[in-house]
C-alpha cells in the first residue's frame, strides 16, 4: 500500500508541474499534499489538535477507496488538523525529520493535543531480521520506539512552551487493531503483515495469527508502560473493534493490516469517543 501510494503521488505531481507551464507549478493541491503529508505548509494554519500519522491516518489509494481515521475525524467529527500523515511512516524517521517541530509551527499557540498514529511500520520493517531471532529483534526494536516516543514528546513540548509558552501539550497515541495475515494483499507487491510477506521473506511462522496478535498485544502492553513514564501521554486501545483476537474479522479489513471504510468508520467511533474528554471535539 505505501509503494502505491509513494508512486501515485510522484505520478499526480509531476503531471501537475508539467501541464501548463503558465501556471505557478506549486498548486493549491500540491500545496495541501506537501502540508498534510509532509508537515511542510506555507506559514501557520492554526489549529487546536496536531496529527501525524502513518497509513492508518493517511489517505488510503486503494480499491474500494478507504477513508482513515484522520478524514473521518475531519469529516465526521468536526476536527482541524495541524499535521503531518503519510504511509509507510516510522516514528523514527517522525523524530529524524523534526516534524514534531513543523507539527507545533503549523498548528500555532492554540494547539493543545497532537495524535500519533506511529509505530507500526517501525516493527514490521526488515522482516528478515526477526528470523531465528523474534524475541530479541523484538525487544530491540520495542526499545527504540519508546526512546523515540519520549523524545518526540520531550523534544516538542520543550519547542512549545520555548516558542508559545504556556501549558505542555498532550499527545494521544493509538494502539492498533488485530491484522489479519491471512487476508489477500490489494496490491500483490503490498503485503505488510501478511502471511504472504512472512513466507517470502523466510519468516517460518507455525501460526501467523498467533504471532501477529502476539506482537500486536506487546506493542499495546508497551504503550501502557509508556504513559506510566511520560504524564503527557495518553493512550487510547482500540483492539477488539474489529471482530477480536487472534485476526480481525475479513468483512472489516481491507488488506492484512488496514480496515476497509466500514471498520475505520468503527475504529474512528470508538476513537473519537475516548479522546472526546481531552480534545473537546465531535460531540
Amino acid at each position: 500500500m505505501k509503494t502505491f501510494k509513494i508512486f501515485l503521488t510522484i505520478g499526480i505531481c509531476f503531471v501537475l508541474i508539467h501541464c501548463d507551464t503558465k501556471k505557478d507549478p506549486l498548486t493549491d493541491f500540491e500545496a495541501n499534499l506537501l502540508c498534510t503529508s509532509f508537515g511542510v505548509c506555507n506559514g501557520e494554519t492554526p489549529a487546536r489538535t496536531g496529527i501525524i500519522g502513518d497509513s492508518w491516518t493517511d489517505l488510503l489509494f486503494g480499491y474500494p477507496f478507504v477513508e482513515t481515521l484522520r478524514p473521518q475525524l475531519e469529516n465526521r467529527f468536526q476536527y482541524k488538523f495541524a499535521g503531518a500523515t503519510l504511509g509507510g511512516k516510522t516514528l523514527q524517521q517522525v523524530v529524524s525529520q523534526g516534524l514534531q517541530f513543523q507539527v507545533i509551527d503549523q498548528g500555532g499557540a492554540d494547539m493543545k493535543v497532537v495524535i500519533l498514529s506511529l509505530g507500526g511500520n517501525d516493527i514490521q520493517a526488515n522482516l528478515a531480521e526477526y528470523i531465528g531471532n523474534v524475541e530479541t529483534v523484538q525487544a530491540q526494536r520495542f526499545g527504540t520506539i519508546k526512546a523515540n516516543l519520549k523524545q518526540l514528546i520531550i523534544t516538542g513540548n520543550a519547542y512549545k512552551i520555548s516558542k508559545y509558552g504556556g501549558a505542555p501539550l498532550k499527545w494521544i497515541i493509538h494502539g492498533y487493531d488485530y491484522p489479519n495475515p491471512l487476508m489477500t494483499p490489494v496490491i500483490a507487491s503490498s503485503d505488510e503483515g501478511c502471511k504472504s510477506k512472512f513466507d517470502r521473506v523466510g519468516l517460518v511462522l507455525p501460526d501467523a495469527a498467533a504471532f501477529t496478535s502476539t506482537q500486536l498485544d506487546a506493542f499495546n502492553n508497551l504503550l501502557v508502560d509508556i504513559t506510566r513514564e511520560e504524564p503527557n501521554l495518553i493512550y487510547v486501545d482500540l483492539r477488539n473493534t474489529l471482530g477480536g483476537k487472534p485476526s480481525s474479522r475479513p468483512e472489516f479489513m481491507l488488506d492484512c493490516i488496514h480496515a476497509n471504510n466500514l471498520g475505520y468508520t468503527l475504529l474512528t467511533d470508538k476513537f473519537a469517543r475516548a479522546i472526546y474528554p481531552i480534545t473537546n471535539v465531535g460531540f
